[in-house]
């Protein structure tokens, strides 16, 4: 698994380089070196002869000045254009001076370039081109041109993975040192190509100095099929764990049935529902495997808080719980919620209803007895960390820190590219297709993360785990039919195939 560093961790590892006696301009000269040895190399492959660089303003202009310095002279003919106008850093400006007038030119639209460097941007960059550049960008996308990005294609936002309109596509990123969080998150991830790492020689014990030592990685399928718990011959139903699932209402009856069912699907020995019996009545028929147990319901069809001594009943025998899905969001819900949170002994997932439940007393969690897991995507993300969808999709990785280190929780920070978070390891899975975008996907989710838990499996495991089984039984039915036409049924129906590969 690659460790892969955000632009803060990336410049204090540049800073420290600084400390530790290798200056910045030599990290320059390496990198701008690194970047033409891979130019070099790819023009002799391609048998192309005109290169062009299309360099910025700020340091990532500065790797590229240096690295058309490196080729100038031999067969291959260089061309430079300044995308954003003259240099402004002290490096970029240092490494300017290694060209001469005659080595740029005016407009990169008229150049027929056989391989365009892209070197504008480096790994500050947030949100929109301004529209002259936009309009450059969108031209020069129109070239056939083999196309290399200098440490990250520019447009990459490297904190959230978001993507600026007219980003150019291209077909492999040099990045420096390490890869960078954004680039391993969708939609960054389709514009970057093949992604390889240069050495610019920051000294081994740069680590030490970061402010957030999060390690970060990306959770790979080879690693995570060794994880799913092994079955023996002889092993009886207890040995897979008694998972019990605290979820639906009578508004929200597939949610509880769904969950159920992926549970079930993902080797959990014994699936106990505790439902409304409303709930129970409609889903009993499609899983007659589960273990059904009837709760005191209000009015409306959700559980009321005279469920609370059964649940506490329930919860003392079970391996893992499960609560939130379709459970509706009462002042019944909210006390269960707080409830079990401060008496649960064994692993915990609070997932939708019950996750919008905590936000609103969300220091309960300082009570907490257990593991608990919270599987937020953006909206509920934004709702635990009392901020706005905006800001939770911009900072997903560092919110999701803070509610792991304040609270001591397990954070699976749910979108297209799922963040797990634990104490100071971060993993990275990116898993499945647009056959997720539909609901049902959270609540198949949070039950295979139970089902897992059950078994035995750590938190973190869980979580990875469970993406991976979603994602990849997805991927794999993507292949046959639309994921337009794929449901969250399709995929738990299809789990079967999954675990037969990964056993």
């Amino acid at each position: 698994m690659a460790r892969l560093l955000t632009p803060e961790q990336m410049s204090q590892a540049e800073q420290t380089s600084e400390h530790l006696g290798t200056p910045l301009w030599t990290l320059m000269l390496n990198a701008g070196s690194a970047l033409a040895s891979m130019i070099k190399s790819r023009a002799a492959e391609r048998r192309a002869k005109k290169i062009l660089f299309l360099c910025g303003k700020g340091n990532n202009g500065g790797d590229g000045f240096v690295a058309a310095a490196k080729l100038k002279g031999g067969d291959l003919k260089i061309k430079v254009k300044l995308m954003c106008g003259m240099p402004t850093t002290e490096l970029a400006k240092r490494a300017y001076n290694l060209l001469e007038s005659k080595d740029f030119i005016d407009i990169a639209v008229n150049y027929d370039a056989d391989i365009i460097v892209d070197c504008i941007f480096g790994l500050g960059f947030k949100g929109e081109f301004d529209d002259l550049l936009a309009a450059e960008l969108y031209e020069i996308s129109l070239k056939p041109a083999y196309r290399i990005a200098c440490d990250m294609p520019s447009g990459i936002n490297c904190c959230n993975g978001e993507a600026a309109a007219e980003t150019l596509f291209c077909d492999e990123t040099l990045t420096m040192h390490a890869p960078k969080l954004g680039m391993y998150l969708r939609p960054a991830k389709s514009f970057c190509g093949k992604i390889s790492v240069a050495d610019i020689s920051i000294p081994n014990n740069w680590a030490a100095q970061l402010d957030d030592d999060t390690i970060i990685e990306t959770a790979e399928p080879e690693y995570l099929k060794k994880l799913f718990p092994y079955r023996n011959e002889v092993d009886h139903k207890n040995r897979f764990g008694r998972l019990l699932m605290i979820c639906g209402s009578e508004n929200y009856v597939g949610a509880a049935a769904i969950a159920s069912r992926a549970a079930l699907r993902s080797g959990c020995g014994i699936v106990q529902l505790a439902a409304p019996k409303f709930v129970i009545q409609c889903i009993s028929g499609n899983a007659p495997e589960c273990v059904y147990t009837p709760l005191p319901s209000d009015d409306e069809g959700f559980i009321s808080e005279e469920a609370i001594p059964r649940l506490n009943e329930l919860i003392d025998g079970a391996d893992a719980v499960v609560i939130g899905c379709g459970l509706g969001c009462t002042e019944g819900t909210m006390k269960i919620i707080e409830e079990i949170v401060k008496k649960c002994r064994v692993p915990l997932v609070i997932d939708a209803d019950g996750i919008n439940q905590l936000a609103k007393h969300i220091d309960v969690l300082r009570e907490k007895k257990c593991e608990i897991i919270l599987t937020p995507h953006i909206a509920e993300l934004a709702r635990l960390c009392a901020t706005d969808n905006a800001d939770a999709k911009l900072h997903r990785y560092r919110l999701a820190r803070e509610l792991c280190f304040k609270y001591g929780v397990t954070v699976h920070a749910k979108d297209a590219t799922s963040i797990t978070i634990k104490d100071r390891l971060a993993y990275v899975t990116d898993f499945g297709t647009s056959a997720l975008a539909k609901g049902g996907s959270g609540d198949m989710l949070a039950g295979i993360i139970g089902s897992l838990l059950a078994q035995g499996l750590k938190p973190r495991t869980a979580c990875m785990l469970g993406d991976y089984i979603m994602g990849s039984t997805a991927e794999l039915l993507s292949d046959q039919y639309s994921p337009a036409a794929i449901t969250a049924s399709d995929i738990i129906s299809a789990f079967k195939d999954t675990l037969t590969k990964i056993s």
